[in-house]
């Protein structure tokens, strides 16, 4: 749904009722005026009778139409949450794993920010403000002294908001940051309070934090010690003037008697609603101002988006064959290269260890081979088509991976097998037997429907990994990429990843295996050496061991000649 879809179904409707509203709300301006200048005098009461009447049916129309503009109002917020939070989740899950830093990672709170503005207090008021005009006009026909008074009122409070926003603004920005600083760090204590519990750290992390905190605090007491002398100072305005309303009334009905005592009550109280749009401007600028940030950034966000995705067209399942044509990927802001230039092929069915020192590059090209990151130059083709041409959602069902970091989702055992999908129950088991963990389940407390809890919390490391392990061959995929997937396992669970290694391989599935364990070298068909980013060998497994021992015999001797 476009921009203009939303105006004409949601806001233009409610900027209507808006409209008849505030015509509605004089009507107890007007039942005032009429009640001193017409029933007191004429002691009429039929008069009054007839006045109460049409009070009523105003007032009974107006809150009508209050609730109607309050459901339009709801409706637009489902609407937009419907339309584009999924959007937004969908691109900000996207850009999480980007190594350049999310830049659509506050765009959630951003919707969020525009649709409380939009279909809140906050809108309701925006369209109330238009008024303030139309009211200034009404006092100026009452008497030109009420409308001069109401414009020196109004200049004078917005130049004390004006004040309070260049008093504060550098203030509140370096408390906010200040304070997210101290939230991040909090949060690492958090996350990292096994460690910190079993090394003593805690002291030293709340210390740390008590600093970070302090400094917060001292920023935010400042900036909001300003804020409230301005704010004072502008409540003791509002009242003050709207008070001088009242006496500027009661002047002119002593130096005019066509004034009389009902139109100077009634310009008080037209007086009071003219500040009310006046007082809201003051009083939530700093929210608007924050909601006009909101959408500016959201309006970019969405615009990248449309411009980014084009139509992707369906292409058959993979087989499995992947080819690596001078690949090249690094971090821009840092000119950091994680890999430089790695060319080589697999064909369906193949079984590839990768191997290599620590930060040499074979996580990166995990992520890479399964289209998390892209490269920044070269291609991964999967059966000569760019993997990039396939939609991530549609390509995800055909590969496998397992990162070195498992993350497991609150959920039960089955549905972190089955991806976050309906759990087909023959899939879920096929994929916990592969992964030699059908047993283990069996044996936990509700089986396959176990509460994992937050991340796994309830489960041992091993058990995470070996779900993780069980995902990854959910639904049969062609394709395996499996990152140092033993690294939590004890020796059962080593021998149960053996045995599923085996069956991939004889069950035709391309398998990419990340290890620093020799052993799980044996049952490769190539092996690919990566050193500082490149790929310095890559051959059938015996070709590449053996022109490892040769090189490694000639630098032997080498240091024996030197020697």
């Amino acid at each position: 749904m476009s921009k203009l879809f939303f105006i004409k179904t949601f806001f233009v409707p409610a900027a209507f009722f808006s409209l008849i509203i505030n015509l509605l709300l004089l009507s107890p301006t007007y039942f005032m005026l009429q009640l001193y200048d017409r029933v007191i005098n004429t002691r009429s009461e039929e008069a009054l009778w007839l006045l109460i009447v049409l009070l009523f049916i105003a007032l009974v129309v107006m809150g009508a139409l209050e609730v109607v503009r309050s459901h339009i109002l709801v409706t637009a917020n489902n609407a937009i949450d419907a339309q584009l939070a999924p959007l937004v989740l969908n691109k900000t899950i996207e850009e999480a794993t980007s190594p350049e830093g999310d830049q659509y990672r506050y765009a959630m709170k951003d919707l969020t920010t525009v649709r409380t503005f939009l279909t809140g207090y906050g809108m309701v008021q925006a369209l109330d403000v238009p008024w303030l005009p139309i009211y200034m006009v009404l006092l100026y026909v009452m008497n030109p002294y009420l409308f001069y008074l109401l414009t020196l009122g109004s200049i004078i409070m917005v130049l004390l908001t004006m004040l309070s926003n260049s008093l504060t603004k550098q203030k509140l920005s370096e408390a906010s940051g200040a304070n997210r600083e101290a939230s991040r760090f909090m949060n690492s204590g958090v996350t990292n309070a096994e460690a910190v519990n079993a090394m003593g750290m805690k002291a030293s992390l709340i210390r740390r934090w008590s600093g970070l905190n302090d400094r917060t605090i001292v920023l935010q007491t400042r900036a909001s010690s300003r804020a409230g002398a301005v704010n004072g100072t502008t409540k003791f305005l509002r009242q003050f003037i709207q008070s001088m309303a009242m006496a500027t009334g009661t002047y002119i009905c002593l130096k005019d008697p066509s004034f009389t005592p009902g139109a100077m009550i009634a310009g008080g109280i037209l007086f009071g609603k003219a500040l009310g749009p006046m007082e809201y401007l003051i009083s939530g600028w700093g929210s608007l101002l924050e909601t006009k940030a909101a959408y500016t950034r959201l309006d970019a966000f969405f615009k990248r988006v449309t411009e980014g995705e084009p139509h992707l067209m369906e292409l058959p399942p993979p087989t499995g064959q992947i080819s690596v044509e001078h690949v090249t990927f690094g971090i821009r802001a840092t000119s950091k290269v994680l890999v430089r230039d790695v060319t080589f092929s697999l064909a369906a069915g193949e079984f590839l260890g990768i191997v290599g020192a620590s930060a040499s590059g074979k996580s990166t090209l995990a992520r890479l081979l399964v289209n998390v990151w892209k490269p920044l130059q070269g291609v991964i083709r999967l059966d000569g088509s760019d993997a990039g041409s396939w939609p991530a959602e549609r390509l995800g069902r055909h590969i496998g991976y397992l990162p070195q970091d498992i993350e497991l989702f609150a959920g039960t055992v089955a549905e972190n097998i089955a991806r976050l999908e309906e759990p087909d129950s023959d899939k879920v088991i096929a994929a916990a037997k592969l992964a030699g963990l059908h047993e283990i389940i069996l044996h936990m407390a509700n089986g396959y429907d176990t509460q994992v809890g937050e991340g796994g919390a309830i489960l041992s490391g091993g058990q995470r990994q070996r779900i993780g392990f069980a995902r990854a061959l959910y639904g049969n995929p062609k394709i395996l990429v499996l990152d140092e997937p033993n690294s939590s396992l004890d020796s059962a669970g080593e021998q149960a990843l053996v045995n599923a290694l085996l069956q991939l391989k004889a069950a035709g599935k391309t398998t990419i295996l990340i290890t620093h364990n020799p052993s799980f070298l044996a049952h490769v068909d190539k092996l690919l050496v990566m050193q500082e980013g490149m790929a310095i060998a890559f051959g059938s497994k015996d070709a590449v061991l053996n022109q490892a021992h040769q090189t490694q015999v000639q630098g032997e001797q080498r240091a024996q000649v030197t020697a």
